[in-house]
């Protein structure tokens, strides 16, 4: 009776993270640019996608997958839709309530693996942790795997991703710790850039701490910083003490 339980335990749980797993992302960029859809199974793919919560979820037969496509995300007021163009079609799928990631682009050698999703009514690119929000559209390039925002003054590309943006500037010990996982994608002066947030900390004989809130803006196509938003007399000294 025991083995009966813990076999229908343990099949429960494989169940359970299966499912989980189906609904990691609406679709995948594989290392070969080739795109594989999570659709409706009784559905068109150009239809509405309500909340996944109501929807059976596949994967397309290798003869539907595409290649060679520009995915976009897009937002027109309160409405997100995700547009994927290639030479034969156009599907465009209204995710507004899509509550897990959009897009996940598999690690290839010329680029690192990102998931791009929704949260708060804005878009996110997630690398190794790292979140980055911005209001801009995204655009993807499968085969190339590049990354741009579409900005009021042209489409941007996106080289140095968010946890590589973050790595650096702690790295070079500009800032001792981040306030969080999120970071801002803007632009100033036609350069696209990260603002990342946190605390350059100060540590006196290891006795005692002092936190002064700092801000980095980091350029998103060179990974050079920009600019600080910091106390005067913490510029002066030139961050020279850790």
């Amino acid at each position: 009776m025991k083995k009966l339980f813990f076999g229908v335990v343990f099949t429960f749980i494989l169940i359970t993270l299966h499912t989980k797993e189906s609904f990691a992302s609406l679709l995948v960029i594989n290392k070969d640019g080739i795109i594989t859809w999570n659709v409706l199974s009784d559905a068109d793919v150009t239809l509405d996608i309500p909340r996944h919560s109501y929807i059976e979820v596949r994967t397309l037969d290798e003869s539907e997958k595409e290649a060679a496509s520009q995915v976009s995300l897009k937002k027109d007021e309160n409405k997100i839709s995700l547009v994927v163009s290639s030479d034969q079609k156009e599907r465009v799928l209204d995710v507004t309530n899509w509550d897990e990631d959009l897009v996940e682009v598999e690690e290839r050698p010329e680029t690192q693996k990102v998931k791009i999703g929704i949260k708060e009514g804005i878009f996110s690119i997630t690398q190794k942790g790292i979140v980055a929000l911005t209001e801009f559209p995204i655009i993807i390039d499968s085969k190339t795997a590049q990354l741009s925002v579409e900005t009021p003054t042209g489409n941007r590309y996106l080289s140095i991703f968010p946890y590589d943006a973050v790595e650096a500037v702690l790295r070079a010990k500009f800032i001792s710790r981040i306030s969080d996982n999120e970071i801002e994608i803007k632009e100033e002066d036609r350069e696209l850039q990260y603002k990342i947030s946190g605390d350059k900390v100060f540590n006196l004989f290891d006795l005692y701490e002092h936190a002064v809130p700092v801000s980095f803006y980091v350029s998103a196509s060179t990974g050079e910083i920009l600019s600080i938003d910091a106390p005067g007399w913490l510029k002066m000294v030139g961050f020279l003490f850790t």
